[in-house]
């Protein structure tokens, strides 16, 4: 996959082992470039621009991404997270041959039935166990208190992106302003490992870092590859 943004020559490529980074030194054009992103991760279609497979057809950033905007309230609990998660539990448990719930929900049911069968009306009920209903009803959702400092937060939401398959591509701007070069080297580490894609959006570039593949456009706008 890449990032193409147009008025300029060079695309952002993404690998395997490095990790993309945007750097726009001119303050509109990184303002624009991240309410662009954002604007297509949320539907808002945009002719600016584009993320391409390796054959240049355009790919649908709300399906490939997500971006980060409030590092201190990371919504671990959104709709498409919690519906991966209950679908990834859902599945595991009708895999897994276990009998014990199965037998729990039934014996839920019929006490329902036999309460409904003291009312003098007629009613219907589907006899399809839901496990992912059952989920909502008990209101299942991320415990998040155990994670305190930035880089703890992001690593958790890249553990849950690897195990639940959500996004393709993590995009955070501004990041290297709240951690050291030795916690965004360990978090670079932490995501190549785990398979999932981190795309920083930095207005203020100063150095190379390892593991950095880097596509600068600066106050000129020239764009170039570091």
């Amino acid at each position: 996959m890449k990032l193409k943004i147009n008025g300029f020559t060079n695309e952002l490529e993404f690998y395997n082992d490095k990790v993309s980074i945007l750097a726009i030194k001119d303050t509109k054009c990184f303002t624009n470039t991240i309410q662009e992103i954002n604007d297509k991760i949320n539907g808002i279609e945009s002719d600016e621009i584009f993320l391409l497979d390796d054959k240049e057809n355009e790919l649908k950033m709300s399906n490939k991404m997500c971006m980060i905007l409030d590092l201190f309230n990371i919504d671990y609990n959104s709709k498409k997270i919690l519906g991966k998660l209950y679908d990834k539990i859902s599945e595991n448990i009708e895999n897994s041959g276990e009998t014990k719930l199965q037998n729990l929900f039934i014996e839920i049911r019929k006490s329902i039935v036999e309460e409904i069968n003291e009312l003098p009306f007629e009613f219907t009920m589907s006899d399809d166990i839901d496990i992912i209903n059952i989920l909502k009803l008990y209101n299942l959702k991320v415990d998040i208190l155990s994670y305190e400092t930035i880089l703890e937060r992001i690593e958790f939401f890249i553990d849950l992106n690897a195990t639940l398959n959500i996004f393709n591509v993590i995009i955070i701007p501004n990041l290297k302003m709240y951690l050291s070069e030795e916690e965004l080297i360990e978090l670079y580490k932490y995501s190549l490992y785990n398979n999932v894609k981190l795309l920083l959006i930095e207005k203020n570039f100063t150095q190379k870092l390892e593991y950095e593949h880097i596509l600068v456009i600066d106050e000129e706008f020239e764009d170039y590859i570091v």
